[in-house]
Order: structure tokens, then sequence, then C-alpha cells
């Protein structure tokens, strides 16, 4: 389990993020409001990370980062909620979820200009785990620009460690792989469990232990 960042007092933004706001930039749709006053106590933009904040030039196409607090109503929170906030904002954003005396960092990785209409193309969300408000911070990692910044703190997030020479669209791809392959192992172990006939359950025990051969791979 990672440390929470802790994040330079130069890059302290502490607004608050009025829901209405969010709707006007995202258009959600009546399902998303719904999750957003059933999970979301409030919303503040806690930290603006950018060259004239943390003296770290731009790079790799990231202008600015932003780190958004999300306090919860419980330990829920909806990917939609997130997807709905980052569509709203351009650049990339490290989302702090509050609940409980703990946080939990997520984030998606974000490109932009990507789809026909210039919007950003999102992988999906990565998460930690749960982390004590009380542990110990540690500081930003030191990078030569705020790209690189970006992508360091993202890959903290995702649980798998990065291969020799793999790029961060790479990487993306294979967390995104290895989390289909899990879901699909999970579904044939279920019903290999409920199928009845002997020879049936032989063929889908053999296809689920090449899909946990190809899992193992993926994690590696």
């Amino acid at each position: 389990m990672m440390n929470l960042y802790r994040f330079p007092a130069t890059a302290a933004f502490g607004r608050s993020l009025p829901k209405a706001r969010i709707y006007e930039h995202a258009s959600p749709g009546a399902k998303v409001k719904q999750a957003f006053v059933r999970d979301v106590e409030k919303i503040t933009w806690s930290y603006k990370l950018s060259p004239d904040t943390i003296n770290l030039p731009a790079g790799e196409g990231v202008e600015e980062m932003q780190v958004f607090s999300i306090y919860l109503r419980s330990e829920v929170c909806s990917h939609e909620i997130l997807l709905t906030i980052d569509k709203a904002i351009p650049s990339p954003i490290l989302f702090i979820l509050a609940w409980n005396g703990k946080s939990r960092y997520a984030a998606a990785y974000k490109r932009t200009g990507g789809t026909g209409n210039g919007g950003p193309v999102l992988s999906r969300y990565f998460e930690t785990g749960w982390i004590s408000d009380e542990d110990e911070k540690i500081e930003l990692p030191i990078v030569l620009n705020l790209g690189i910044l970006y992508q360091t703190v993202l890959k903290s997030i995702i649980p798998l460690a990065p291969r020799k020479g793999e790029g961060m669209e790479e990487l993306i791809l294979r967390a995104e792989t290895l989390r289909t392959r899990e879901r699909e192992a999970e579904r044939l172990e279920t019903a290999m469990n409920r199928e009845r006939q002997f020879n049936r359950r032989v063929e889908m025990n053999q296809t689920l232990n090449g899909m946990k051969r190809e899992i193992e791979t993926l994690k590696q």
C-alpha cells in the first residue's frame, strides 16, 4: 500500500466545486446525477500543479495536473462520477476519494484530442486501497516535467509493475487486458461451478486453466 502525497503549499487551490457547475460542462444524464447525490458529500478542487505553482515545466503533452478531493457519503464512489468530472476538465486529474478518516487515489490515463470531437480519451479507472489520513505523507516524485510527474503518479496507482522498456500506453493496455481477463475467468469459474455435465465441466476447467496462465503472464 502506498502513502498519500504531500502536495506543495504553493499548489493549493482549495476551491469548492459545485455539482451544478460540473453538470453545465459535462451534461450527465439523470442516472449519473443520482449517483452524485447518493455518493458525494462535496467536491474540492484541492491543488493545481502547473509551471507557475510547482516550478516544473510542461511536457509530454501535459500543461497542468489537477487534484480533486471528493468527500464521500460511504466507501462507494461510482466511476461514472469520476468520468463526468474528467469530461468537464481538459487536463489530467488525480482524484482523492475521502471517507471516514481515510483516503484513496483514483485516476484514469487521460490523453487529449484523440476523439473525433477533440475530447479526451480515457482509460478505465485505477484505484489504490484505503490509506489512513494520519499516516506519514511522502513528497511528490522528483521528475523533469509535468507529463512525467503525471505518468509517475499514475504508475504508482496501477497495480502492475512496468516491464523494462514498457511505455505508458503499453502498461495501460496490459492493465486493462488483465482486468478483462480476470473478469472473464471469474464468470467462467462461476458458470463451471454451476455446470452439471461432467464433460462440459472438464472443457470449461481446461479453458479456465489457460486463462489463469495468461493472467499470470500479464502480471509479470
